[in-house]
């Protein structure tokens, strides 16, 4: 099922299919948008947050629009916490962070 996005994308709607993209700060603001956007592109995100109710909410919205998420708490501040969110997905090839 293709993602419905409201507005028109000046990306092709399948251009990271079959990615996991990591956004950071993913639970509001532009890391939200940023992850609405990669999930309306194909990607599977990953959202990252130090707390889990605002990246849940993103989840469930994406989810909802037929695109794919994962929620992870971390504090990107902590090393192994880093490592183990990079592990579940196999390491890493693109990352939108939000600072």
């Amino acid at each position: 099922m293709e993602y419905p996005m409201k507005y028109q994308s000046v990306f092709r709607p399948d251009l990271f299919a079959g990615q996991i993209i990591i956004v950071t700060g993913g639970g509001s603001g532009l890391g939200r948008c940023t992850a609405h956007e990669l999930a309306g592109l194909g990607a599977t995100v990953a959202l990252v947050g130090r707390k889990i109710e605002k990246p849940s909410t993103v989840q469930e919205d994406i989810s909802a629009a037929a695109g794919k998420a994962s929620v992870h708490v971390c504090d990107v501040r902590d090393a192994s916490m880093v490592s183990t969110v990079l592990a579940q997905h196999g390491g890493w090839k693109i990352m939108a962070a939000r600072w």
